[in-house]
């Protein structure tokens, strides 16, 4: 197991932020977060000059790694041209040249669609196209799903702690759907126990009461993520999600897939949807698509419901179509095509690292006082201690950092450890940090 880091100008620099940030941004304690100066590839550097293992790719963004060289390259020849572009005034190579790549690659015959920032931005612009095709003003999600803070996403979340104090501008906008548990459960645990405590229930009876709310004929679209990011890596399967379609078409409500933090190459595939042959009306892509800039899109062939631009547009961003952005996710989505093959034949020896862990495990006799279940596809993984107390892998990340390694915990009982690296990780990454998950459950014992 690796040493410990020392943090003295990392408590230094926390100190200075704290006494100008918003305090509700940055959570701190004694034992994190560590102060970022530089990486590289899998490795982050701290101040004190520590270095770790990153596990999350930062919140899934970084596919090709730190400082990939298709960032660098991009941004430098970009720059020597043009840095900044007129949003929707006057149009930049870099971002037409973006919207016809995007318009290629994903399911959709008359693909058109709006540029943003930030996934919330897409999550917006859908929202937006969704009222306009349907003339309807409320929305359908799922339970767990995370979609933005911006004032419309948010109105898709329900978690208390993000929608504390802004209830009464939220009301009656969207409705929560539960969370399906699916047959045969791993966990032994029965349909009482995944209910009160996981709030899971039965894949019949969340359909039975999606249909009873689409009934209603008020929701413009239900908005979900293929795969729960935030909401612990959890996944629904194919059959759930064709079945979500046909009663969404059967009651005129759209549905859209948030793949911002699942799109190109996190799952295994180019987008999660090709794991269920389900095409959404609207897809919301951003994160991995950047290479570290700022850039999200909503997609589909549903877009003439905006009318023609007669002079100023109804949606757009002073850093829309940013010309930086546009030329480094070009470059990015192809370098992730391209190397794809190679990022799924690595996947193949991950996933025995993961099965070895499993084994080793229940070898070292853990298994039994901490179960879990491994949930996720591809490079987008979590281990979910389902029987353990609330708050169980907020200490275990603490841990983790000061050995070395950088994740997340993700779920609201934050019981699920998160693997989000960048596509660049390797098998013996992984082993090395199931080694010293093992080492610390351990201790703990």
């Amino acid at each position: 197991m690796q040493k410990s880091r020392s943090r003295k100008l990392n408590n230094s620099f926390l100190s200075r932020l704290q006494n100008v940030e918003c305090p509700d941004t940055t959570y701190i304690n004694e034992n994190f977060p560590i102060v970022m100066k530089k990486g590289k590839g899998m490795s982050i550097q701290d101040v004190d000059n520590n270095k770790y293992l990153d596990f999350t790719a930062c919140f899934g963004v970084l596919a090709l790694g730190h400082r990939p060289q298709t960032t660098i390259q991009a941004i430098r020849k970009q720059a020597a041209k043009l840095i900044h572009g007129m949003g929707d005034v006057h149009p930049t190579e870099a971002k037409i040249n973006l919207l016809e790549q995007i318009a290629k690659i994903t399911p959709y015959e008359k693909a058109k669609s709006l540029l943003g920032q930030s996934g919330g931005d897409a999550i917006e612009s859908a929202i937006k196209t969704a009222m306009l095709a349907t003339n309807r003003y409320q929305f359908l999600s799922f339970s767990g799903g995370y979609h933005g803070l911006q004032f419309a996403p948010l109105a898709l979340n329900h978690r208390q702690d993000f929608i504390h104090g802004f209830e009464p501008w939220l009301h009656n906008k969207s409705t929560a759907i539960p969370f399906p548990s699916f047959s045969p459960d791993e966990t032994g645990l029965d349909s009482q126990q995944l209910k009160c405590i996981h709030q899971l229930y039965p894949a019949d009876v969340v359909l039975n009461l999606l249909e009873d709310e689409l009934k209603k004929k008020i929701y413009a679209a239900l908005i979900l993520e293929p795969i729960q990011g935030r909401g612990g890596k959890r996944a629904f399967t194919a059959e759930f999600l064709k079945t979500c379609k046909e009663l969404c078409a059967k009651y005129g409500t759209l549905l859209v897939f948030d793949e911002i933090y699942t799109g190109f190459g996190r799952t295994g595939k180019l987008f999660a949807l090709q794991h269920f042959n389900v095409t959404p009306d609207l897809l919301c892509l951003g994160k991995a698509m950047g290479g570290g800039l700022p850039i999200s899109l909503c997609v589909g062939d549903i877009m003439e419901v905006w009318e023609k631009s007669k002079g100023e547009a109804r949606q757009t961003q002073t850093f829309l179509g940013h010309p930086l952005a546009c030329a480094v996710a070009y470059e990015t989505i192809k370098t992730i095509q391209k190397n794809l093959p190679n990022f799924q034949k690595e996947l193949l020896a991950i996933d025995q690292e993961f099965l070895k862990f499993q084994q080793n495990m229940q070898q070292e006799g853990l298994f039994t006082r901490f179960p879990f279940v491994i949930r996720g596809k591809g490079f987008m993984k979590g281990i979910w201690f389902y029987k353990s107390d609330a708050g169980f892998c907020v200490p275990l990340m603490e841990q983790l950092l000061n050995h070395g390694f950088i994740v997340l915990p993700e779920g609201e009982r934050a019981d699920v450890l998160s693997f989000t690296p960048p596509l660049i990780v390797k098998a013996n990454h992984f082993n090395k940090i199931f080694k010293t998950i093992i080492q610390l459950l351990k201790n703990s014992v």
